[in-house]
């Protein structure tokens, strides 16, 4: 895939940093951005790329962590200062500590966010701007499907993502490749913080990044990145749809001491994806994320073809913590604690009449 010159590259993120800040009816000035800043490549080019634009005020701000070596995460702190020094940007420094009882990748990034959204606060930024490029994308998308994810994991990184009334996430760079962000980097002499975990092919990402993600690139042209964003776009609005149309059925649900009750009719004429989506939003009402994975699709499966079928006699399901049961008449969902679990998937039991079907 040929790689544009650095003014080029420059001119389409900073198209697209307008676009996701207001479009032309908003002035540069008026779109005060803070950008996460690692130190790498990525965000260096980001940063690089955004610096230019003048009056615009950009922030660049950097999370240091504890989950890498001191040596290591000092240095990657001190790029990011050295690089906002040298292009002329106004630069904070924070730190958070992962607690050891959480899923660290997880946690940091939450840490993370919730820090850049204060620093943001603070300097009156009204977004943050991360360095994910079509890559990053990619690998995404690809780890999405081989768990076999529904359209919300399929959509991959999002172009644009409300944190809350006053702050956006934008991701300038998601139509670049890696290679063109390093280009920015080259065009300023500078040399990007390296990150050695980014090479571990024992972890996932870095795998599909390693052995995956090159081969496809090579069988691509230029247009990949923008037809790769165009897909996330659209599978984005499709689960938007499925979203809304979720809402409307589950706001009719009568939810009160651990169960949640709602018609088979109205679940029924429903696509099977609609009904699962219903399922999985009524279960986080009354057990939140506990046994989340146990409501994957092939899970809901035997359940939506039940609901659908408007069964004779009524029929029970398990999944962890829940107990669901359907009837011709109604679909009931309640919170319960077996005293074993020996699978996340669903169990079957049909009755009729209160007693077990012969």
């Amino acid at each position: 895939m040929a790689v544009l010159d650095a003014q080029s590259i420059t001119r389409g993120i900073v198209t697209r940093w307008r676009g996701l800040t207001g479009g032309s009816s908003v002035r540069d000035h008026d779109r005060p951005t803070l950008v996460a800043l690692s130190g790498g490549a990525d965000s260096s080019g980001l940063l690089i790329a955004l610096s230019s634009i003048k009056p615009a005020r950009i922030v660049a701000a950097h999370v240091r962590h504890d989950l890498r070596p001191a040596p290591e995460r000092d240095q990657d702190a001190k790029a990011a200062r050295e690089l906002a020094h040298k292009l002329g940007v106004e630069f904070h420094l924070a730190d958070i500590s992962v607690p050891a009882d959480q899923n660290q990748e997880n946690a940091a990034r939450e840490l993370r966010y919730q820090t850049l959204s204060k620093i943001a606060a603070d300097t009156g930024c009204k977004y943050v701007a991360t360095g994910h490029h079509a890559e990053d994308q990619l690998e995404t998308m690809l780890m999405a499907l081989t768990r076999g994810s529904g359209l919300a994991g399929l959509s991959g990184i999002a172009e644009s993502r409300r944190v809350d009334q006053g702050l956006t996430v934008i991701r300038p760079t998601l139509r670049c490749t890696r290679a063109e962000l390093h280009t920015l980097c080259d065009s300023q002499d500078w040399v990007p913080a390296h990150d050695a975990s980014n090479e571990d092919i024992s972890l996932e990402r870095a795998w599909f990044r390693a052995k995956i993600v090159p081969t496809l690139l090579k069988h691509t042209d230029a247009g990949f990145p923008d037809r790769l964003a165009s897909l996330s776009a659209l599978l984005n609005q499709s689960q938007e749809v499925v979203a809304t149309r979720v809402r409307e059925l589950t706001d009719s649900a009568a939810i009160g001491s651990g169960k949640a009750t709602m018609p088979c009719e109205t679940l029924a004429p429903e696509q099977p994806i609609v009904i699962g989506e219903c399922i999985r939003n009524l279960a986080h009402k009354l057990v939140g994320t506990n046994g989340a994975d146990s409501r994957g699709y092939k899970h809901l499966e035997p359940i939506i073809d039940c609901i659908r079928s408007s069964p004779e006699h009524a029929r029970e399901f398990e999944l962890r913590g829940l107990r669901i049961r359907v009837t011709r008449k109604a679909f009931e969902l309640s919170v319960h604690s077996p005293e074993r679990t020996d699978s996340t998937s669903a169990t079957r039991r049909s009755t009729s009449e209160g007693s077990p079907e012969l």
